[in-house]
């Protein structure tokens, strides 16, 4: 589960997150357990946050992960909850150590 208090000490692994529209940028966020998976995590961020769950129209949001890539990048690369063989993807799956930066995206599914 993730957890927004800014208490830390060595062995915390926190990562800096943004929540795409809203006023949420690059706020520290302390992962509890970084070997769980990507959906678990966005859960514990989206439920933390106490993120709507579904749009103004009554439509469901999915949340994705996104990672910027280069520093000219724009827009973020979306981190997949599974990889080809259908295994759920954690964050060392990315690379993604304490301190990184990640974006938190919403993405309104038309019913």
């Amino acid at each position: 589960m993730l957890d927004n208090r800014t208490e830390l000490n060595e062995n915390d692994f926190i990562i800096h997150l943004t929540i795409d529209g809203t006023e949420y940028e690059e706020v520290e966020v302390k992962v509890q357990d970084p070997y769980k998976s990507l959906r678990e995590q966005v859960d514990s961020i989206v439920s933390v946050f106490e993120l709507p769950k579904m749009d103004n129209g009554g439509n469901p949001i999915q949340y994705l992960l996104g990672q910027l890539l280069d520093e000219n990048d724009d827009d973020p690369t979306i981190l997949e909850f599974e990889d080809e063989n259908g295994r759920e993807c954690i964050l060392d799956d990315y690379g993604i150590q304490s301190g990184d930066e990640l974006h938190l995206i919403s993405v309104p599914i038309a019913g």
